[in-house]
């Protein structure tokens, strides 16, 4: 499961105390305005409980910094700078987040609930269908994309931080290791090595923060779509060490060779993605989602260029309807020629014998 990116441990356990609460007169857990129902997921950095909103008698998810009071200035910058780039985001790819703030001294923010599973967890089935499996990565790209437009770079995209509602679709969350490009941010110096090995690419491998830029999210854009279609990410080794040199040495396994049954061209989308060299992935997320739905939708993919013949059968499949009923004109037109070549040449027959007659 850690292979999978599922970094966090997920809980309901009431016995688990919060970090700071108080209790009102009915026992409530109480942490400001919030009422604190139960932890749902704790990470490297943060706690995050199911609270209800009093003020405006809503359910949010509300995160906390994980040392509380004890956090250092750069726990608290990063904290912050993770609300803050995602509080400038609205994109329904996107979990939302609703407060800011701090409270007797815990800085803590809200965002909304999502009321499902992460991908990690849909993983332990097994893989994805191939349509599900890029249709998801579609949309995440999308949100990457627009997240991309608005200056954040997210530098830790996994199927762990990828939640599915309860009507299948996708929305990114955990900006922890987030990057504003409009911000010279210190949080991370140059040697420094964040997120998480089996889907950073290799750049962020090398700790080089400023080449890590809007195509280490393709890079692992690339990664997830490759889980989510073999369960297993491009690179993995017995530890962190040994899956970084890999990432850094050596090329990802052809997913057909996982499994031949997968599509030709959806390989070939996940393994552009996986480029070693930045330049020669997808020039965005956008572009991207783009080639993923082409794909759905049967045309062909900018990733590997197509012949007249193959176009015309690609158009075929997508158009039944409108390319049998030209197969039934061109064949009526080929066979009416043949006719009235027949009887061009039958006439001509004649004319020749009458002539020697």
């Amino acid at each position: 499961d850690a292979a999978l990116g599922d970094t966090v441990s997920i809980a309901a356990d009431s016995s688990i105390k919060p970090l700071n609460p108080t209790s009102d007169s009915s026992g409530q857990r109480r942490f400001g305005d919030y009422e604190l129902i139960q932890e749902i997921a704790r990470g490297g950095m943060g706690v995050v409980y199911k609270a209800r909103q009093v003020s405006l008698d809503r359910t949010v998810a509300l995160k906390m910094i994980l040392s509380g009071q004890l956090a250092d200035a750069d726990d608290v910058r990063r904290f912050r700078t993770e609300a803050q780039a995602a509080a400038n985001l609205d994109h329904p790819g996107i979990v939302p987040i609703h407060e800011i703030g701090e409270h007797q001294g815990q800085h803590f923010f809200s965002m909304g609930l999502v009321q499902g599973h992460s991908l990690a967890e849909e993983l332990r089935d097994g893989p994805l269908p191939a349509r599900r499996a890029a249709e998801i990565t579609r949309k995440v790209a999308e949100a990457i994309g627009y997240a991309h437009s608005r200056g954040v770079i997210h530098r830790d995209l996994k199927p762990g931080n990828v939640l599915v509602d309860s009507s299948g679709e996708p929305k990114v969350t955990d900006f922890g290791l987030a990057k504003r490009t409009d911000i010279d941010s210190q949080l991370t110096g140059t040697g420094q090595i964040m997120g998480t090995p089996a889907f950073m690419p290799p750049e962020q491998a090398l700790g080089n923060v400023t080449e890590v830029r809007e195509p280490a999210d393709v890079y692992a854009l690339g990664a997830m779509l490759y889980c989510l279609l073999t369960r297993r990410p491009p690179f993995q080794a017995a530890n962190p060490i040994d899956t970084l040199r890999q990432v850094l040495e050596t090329e990802a396994l052809p997913i057909r060779k996982i499994d031949p049954s997968l599509p030709k061209d959806l390989e070939t989308i996940c393994l552009k993605c996986l480029r070693k060299d930045p330049r020669q992935r997808y020039a965005s997320a956008q572009s991207l989602a783009d080639d993923l739905r082409r794909w759905l939708d049967g045309e062909p993919i900018q990733a590997r260029p197509v012949g007249r013949a193959e176009k015309a059968w690609m158009w075929c499949k997508r158009k039944p309807v409108i390319a049998g009923l030209a197969a039934v004109i061109a064949v009526g037109v080929i066979i009416g020629s043949a006719i009235f070549w027949e009887r061009q040449n039958a006439s001509r027959a004649r004319g020749l014998v009458d002539s020697l007659v």
